[in-house]
């Protein structure tokens, strides 16, 4: 045996175990893209788009969307059923920074635990149409006495003008948008065109790269600051920002969700306004 065909099986031998535990461990949830404002369809089933934490239950652990463990209480997590959801782990309308500092704090806080609730809204393993899952899935929670386990309501729209409406609603009492889902769908994890979001503004991520300095009334303070989307175009952001924040900047390389308005033929985001420091899930 050659010395480079052993050194390849000494590699594997190490990284084999590795890479079968992460396959393991991924989270096989189904992700959201913007509604584009055209039905594919007749109708979308609608709920609120809570913004809280994403979170899987694998029937024995809550885990995020990136498959990292949330080390919640015993009593949180003990009338879970043992069989996997997808839901949100939320802490109301703007409460998106109180329920980061809780749930993903490594030393659970049993009383601050009280404030978040889990908002379950399909069975990922499923592999019945949407409406079935639902039943399913409202009989199995229905009976649960665990106030803060909850089945995440669903209603039909049938036009572009009852989407419109129901996003006014929402927004009207502090809500951030919608989620809408193709009817009939199957579940399938990674990007679909079956989950959809709608917001008033979209979101995004980027990664902060740099800062330019402030003038005038922001002199010494953080004027505006360099951002790369995923695909490499870079761009500035330079409202949004609070007093504070712009003494105390989001790190170099840290990750931010900024609000905008499309984007331009470019590809570049319409109108960004930074939203708040996107925290590690």
């Amino acid at each position: 045996m050659s010395q480079a065909l052993i050194i390849t099986c000494l590699v594997m031998c190490i990284l084999l175990p590795s890479i079968l535990y992460a396959k393991e461990h991924i989270t096989p949830l189904v992700l959201a893209k913007h509604f584009n404002g055209v039905m594919l369809g007749t109708a979308y089933w609608s709920s609120e788009k809570f913004d809280g934490i994403r979170c899987y239950w694998d029937g024995k652990q809550l885990l995020t969307r990136n498959a990292k463990p949330i080390k919640a209480p015993a009593w949180f997590t003990d009338q879970l059923p043992s069989q996997p959801l997808d839901g949100e782990l939320w802490a109301g309308r703007g409460g998106y920074q109180t329920v980061t500092k809780i749930v993903l704090d490594q030393i659970p806080d049993d009383i601050q635990w009280q404030k978040i609730s889990y908002q379950v809204f399909d069975l990922p393993l499923s592999t019945a149409p949407f409406e079935e899952r639902q039943k399913a899935l409202k009989t199995l929670l229905e009976n649960n006495p665990a106030s803060h386990i909850q089945w995440v309501k669903q209603t039909k729209l049938e036009s572009l003008p009852a989407i419109e409406k129901a996003l006014d609603n929402i927004v009207q009492q502090g809500g951030e948008g919608l989620m809408l889902r193709t009817p009939k769908s199957i579940y399938q994890s990674g990007r679909s065109d079956h989950l959809l979001k709608l917001k008033i503004r979209q979101d995004s991520e980027a990664r902060v790269i740099a800062y330019q300095a402030g003038r005038g009334k922001y002199e010494n303070m953080l004027g505006a600051v360099w951002v790369e989307l995923e695909n490499g175009k870079m761009f500035k952001i330079g409202t949004g920002f609070s007093d504070k924040e712009r003494q105390s900047p989001p790190p170099i390389g840290s990750e931010i969700t900024f609000s905008h308005q499309g984007f331009t033929e470019s590809g570049l985001p319409r109108f960004a306004s930074f939203e708040r420091i996107r925290m590690k899930e």
